[in-house]
């Protein structure tokens, strides 16, 4: 029965999926519109978005998997970095403009809520498996 749970919880989604892929590049439109403000570190945090999103949208094919997992791993590091990086800015600098950062703390909420509702459907027994 365990496994069953966790095949519901990890079973991917496609919203999730596009949420977890375009956080970078909100964070991105932040730092270049705190860049263009003149606020401080914004041109770096856009800069490091920016790669992270061609990363991730652009991975590349590896013939190993253990090299794939290996990307996979950077994947994941550098997403949550980058959302680290993003949080001590912001707490930081206080960055203008404010509506923008607004975005990334909905983009975040909504994730939040994605893993919620995968969380609910895997404890009801709901969905794939």
């Amino acid at each position: 029965m365990a496994g069953d749970f966790l095949t519901r919880l990890l079973t991917p989604s496609p919203v999730m999926h596009w949420l977890v892929m375009t956080l970078p590049l909100t964070i991105t439109l932040s730092g270049i519109l705190g860049a263009v403000e003149r606020e401080p570190g914004n041109r770096r945090l856009a800069l490091a978005a920016a790669g992270l999103t061609v990363w991730l949208f652009l991975p590349l094919a590896y013939g190993d998997p253990q090299i794939a997992a290996v990307g996979e791993m950077i994947s994941v590091f550098g997403w949550f970095a980058l959302i680290g990086a993003w949080a001590g800015h912001v707490w930081r600098h206080r960055p203008t403009p404010v509506w923008v950062h607004g975005l990334v703390i909905g983009h975040l909420v909504a994730i939040l809520i994605g893993c919620l509702v995968a969380l609910v459907r895997a404890l009801l027994g709901g969905g794939p498996g």
